[in-house]
């Protein structure tokens, strides 16, 4: 409980998060709607990985090029579809592009108190939630061990 300023007890509300659920290689992720900063259409990447084991190439959108984070690759899957999606996610060494199977992904919103821990540890997660029979990992886009270029 929280006191407000004339003494009285307030009950906290838990504000809901809000989750991008969307799938790589058939497998259903889901990532904090503000990490990301938008969803278009895979256009295909560029060699320059800059030698950085978890970024696999490099893609242009408009007159900028950014890293491509290699989830698929991280997953040891193939993302499906003719039709890639490009997750554009924030990360504190800038913007990162995740290659996404052509399933469009869903806006999912969840109280935070449901959030329960993940066992796999094959990427950084927030923890997981439960949607109907499938648990569904928050990955922690922030988390992701890239380096800024340099």
């Amino acid at each position: 409980m929280l006191r407000g300023s004339n003494g009285h007890h307030r009950k906290q509300t838990a504000r809901s998060w809000n989750l991008i659920v969307f799938s790589v290689g058939g497998r259903r992720l889901a990532v904090k709607a503000d990490e990301l900063l938008g969803i278009n259409k895979w256009t295909g990447s560029l060699p320059g990985a800059n030698g950085i084991p978890v970024v696999s190439s490099m893609v242009r959108m408009d007159h900028d090029e950014f890293p491509v984070f290699d989830l698929a690759g991280m997953l040891h899957v193939t993302v499906r579809g003719d039709a890639l999606l490009c997750l554009m996610a924030k990360h504190p060494s800038g913007t990162v592009a995740i290659c996404v199977d052509e399933e469009m992904p869903i806006l999912h919103a969840i109280d935070p108190t449901t959030v329960q821990p993940y066992r796999g540890e094959e990427f950084p997660v927030i923890g997981s939630f439960s949607n109907g029979v499938d648990q569904i990992p928050i990955l922690s886009v922030a988390q992701f061990g890239i380096v800024p270029r340099g």
